[in-house]
This record gives structure tokens, sequence and C-alpha cells, in this order.
């Protein structure tokens, strides 16, 4: 499974983002790929989960700073949106 982090490598939720990847790849038996992308106010990684397959295998971790990129940049690719409810 690949795991996209659109931040630095340095930032905290890299650090949070593999700690839990090691521990989900100890506990399932599945190599956890976290995969740091920090360009454009995240949205070059928003953009490669956006056009993966959508077959599960490719998730975004962000900050909660992505929610502010729609106003700052023109066009954001969000052609897919995973929602969950309670």
């Amino acid at each position: 499974m690949r795991i996209v982090v659109p931040l630095s490598a340095r930032g905290n939720v890299t650090i949070v983002t593999r700690a839990v990847s090691q521990k989900l790849s100890e506990s399932l038996g599945q190599q956890f790929i976290v995969d740091n992308r920090p360009d454009a106010s995240g949205v070059i990684g928003t953009e490669i989960v956006a056009r993966a397959p959508p077959d599960g295998d490719t998730v975004l971790v962000a900050a909660n700073t992505l929610v502010s990129t729609p106003g700052l940049v023109a066009e954001v690719p969000t052609t897919r949106c995973a929602t969950s409810s309670a």
C-alpha cells in the first residue's frame, strides 16, 4: 500500500505516518510505503492520489492546511474524494 504525504519528510505528519505504517505492516503483514510529495501546497501529492486507480492501494495522509489550498490555487485536482460516515 502506498501512503502519500504531501508534506516535508521532516514534518510531524510524516513522522506519525511512518510510525503508524510500521505498526500496520507488523500487524497486517503487508508492506506500507510512505511517499512524501512536498510541493505546491500539497497539490502534487493530492493529485497523485486523485489520479491513482480506485483500488484502495493509494491513500492520502495530510494536515488540515490542505483545507485552505482551494482558496489559494486556481486548479486543485479533486476528481475523487472518499468520505466516511459514522
